[in-house]
């Protein structure tokens, strides 16, 4: 036999006492796989009881939540603990969008609210209302420009939007990268709404298909960095040192333009 076949046979034989020897799976992948953990049943429980109730960052609900997973974790004997940190968040206060089709012409004045839909919930009025988060504050007013998807490319087709208010649909990118495509192109404001078209599908809408209502809104942050903004890099923990609102402005990261939500 020669030291080819040889080092060929012992490795067959090797990888053959393997298969046969194989080390019993680790209690953490048979508990997640247990039923207490993967049956429909306990999924569809954790599903609705974290999702009944809005719960924002920096909420009471919030605090809720993670006391709801901390609890389920624990009684499954794994080792979980809760950890604060002190992170900069934005909240709406106040919020409108006016249009103004002509001089003579009465305002249209949009709602910003989402419909409620489905079964009756007790939590329907602590929806957060939509808005961008980090977007910056004011109040600004020009010509309306549509921007399709708000990419580089649709600006990029001889479109004027200085001193405008840019209406894009959302999809294709990153929202916080259409503000800033709209900022960088002399945009004043962004308008992103949710166009039937991409999430609406073709009749039915949530709860009765996958689709999103026709008031629905994506909620979520146009900043274009990681983390906390005062805290690029690091932990936000209480005591740590943080930019100025000043300094996080000048990273780029956040919007020097103002932004909002429409449903489609």
């Amino acid at each position: 036999m020669s030291i080819t076949t040889s080092v060929a046979f012992l490795l067959a034989a090797l990888s053959y006492f393997l298969l046969l020897s194989s080390p019993p799976k680790p209690h953490y992948h048979t508990l997640f796989l247990s039923a207490s953990f993967s049956d429909n049943a306990s999924i569809a429980l954790n599903l609705r009881t974290l999702t009944r109730r809005p719960h924002v960052a920096g909420s009471a609900a919030n605090a809720e939540a993670a006391a709801f997973v901390l609890s389920a974790l624990t009684s499954s004997s794994l080792k979980t603990h809760l950890v604060s940190y002190q992170v900069s968040l934005t909240y709406p206060l106040h919020r409108s969008l006016v249009l103004t089709p002509r001089e003579s012409t009465k305002p249209i004045t949009f709602s910003l609210e989402q419909e409620h839909v489905g079964d009756n919930n007790p939590y329907a009025n602590e929806v957060t209302p939509t808005f961008h988060g980090y977007a910056k504050s004011g109040n600004v007013s020009g010509p309306v420009v549509y921007a399709n998807y708000g990419r580089v490319q649709d600006f990029a087709a001889g479109l004027n939007v200085s001193g405008a208010v840019v209406v894009a649909r959302y999809g294709k990118i990153y929202r916080g990268d259409i503000v800033r495509n709209a900022y960088q192109a002399g945009a004043v404001g962004v308008v992103i709404y949710t166009d039937k078209r991409d999430y609406g599908g073709e009749d039915e809408c949530f709860p009765a298909s996958k689709w999103m209502p026709p008031s629905g809104v994506q909620v979520g942050s146009v900043y274009n960095g990681l983390g906390d903004p005062t805290t690029p890099g690091w932990a936000s923990v209480d005591g740590c040192e943080r930019l100025s609102e000043e300094a996080v402005g000048l990273s780029g990261d956040s919007p020097y333009t103002f932004a909002a939500y429409l449903g489609g």
